[in-house]
């Protein structure tokens, strides 16, 4: 009888069925020949469909340029509704409620330097995991 009791809790419990998980991606992010223009990277995106109800919790990120980037450069994360500024070529930070937890995201580069870049700038890879939270918790 005990058992029975244990086993029906056990499996009522919502935060069971709650799973973390992360995944990660990668990109060529372009190359940047002028300032005061924006340069958006290749989409990223889960491998693989995430478990319904999924939620994102914290993104890490690695960027890999081929030379030091200008005074100034920004770095965004951008889902299809908004983006994120990031504080440098790797780090990671807390998602906002409602950023989509399988993506695709997009890198937008930023260089306030006017004119040519001599010599250009190029993002050789973009790296990002993101960590997710499934089920009802």
């Amino acid at each position: 009888m005990m058992r029975r009791a244990l086993l029906a809790l056990l499996f009522a419990s919502p935060a069971v069925w709650a799973a973390d998980g992360s995944w990660t991606s990668q990109s060529f992010g372009g190359t940047l020949t002028r300032g005061q223009q924006s340069l958006k990277s290749r989409m990223v995106q889960a491998p693989s469909p995430l478990p319904v109800g999924s939620v994102a919790t914290r993104l890490a990120w690695k960027i890999t340029p081929d030379g030091p980037t200008p005074v100034g450069f920004s770095i965004k994360i951008c889902s299809s509704s908004r983006c994120l500024p990031l504080t440098g070529l790797t780090g990671d930070l807390a998602l906002p409620a409602g950023y989509p937890p399988a993506g695709p995201y997009r890198f937008e580069y930023y260089s306030p330097v006017r004119g040519a870049l001599y010599p250009p700038l190029t993002m050789l890879r973009n790296e990002v995991t993101v960590q997710y939270r499934s089920g009802a918790r």
